[in-house]
């Protein structure tokens, strides 16, 4: 079964960010490959929405997997719709728990 996957609404901006920051100190090229290995993991979570760790104690259902070696992608799998809910990307140690907390499904 392949599950949709449904983005909040600044997951764009999140991997523009860290296509961004690895850019000014790795060059252009890394940070595109950095961005394209996080979509990878995302877009895998079509066919593997169980994935990753459970974290309930900061929002029911919550899962948190790596991505792009430093990366955190934080979602939310839905069973009635079958659908992943992408709430968030971090990277290099920034507070994937604070930003959960600050968007709302």
């Amino acid at each position: 079964m392949v599950y949709r996957i449904v983005k909040h609404p600044l997951i764009d901006r999140d991997i523009y960010d860290i296509a961004d920051l690895v850019a000014n100190y790795a060059g252009p090229a890394i940070g595109v490959a950095k961005a394209n290995d996080i979509v990878r993991v995302i877009d895998n979570l079509a066919d593997f929405p169980h994935i990753g760790s459970t974290r309930d104690d900061l929002r029911t259902g919550l899962r948190a997997i790596p991505a792009g070696e430093k990366g955190v992608v934080c979602f939310t799998v839905n069973e009635r719709d079958q659908s992943v809910f992408i709430i968030c990307v971090t990277y290099a140690g920034a507070d994937w728990m604070a930003r959960v907390k600050d968007r709302e499904e």
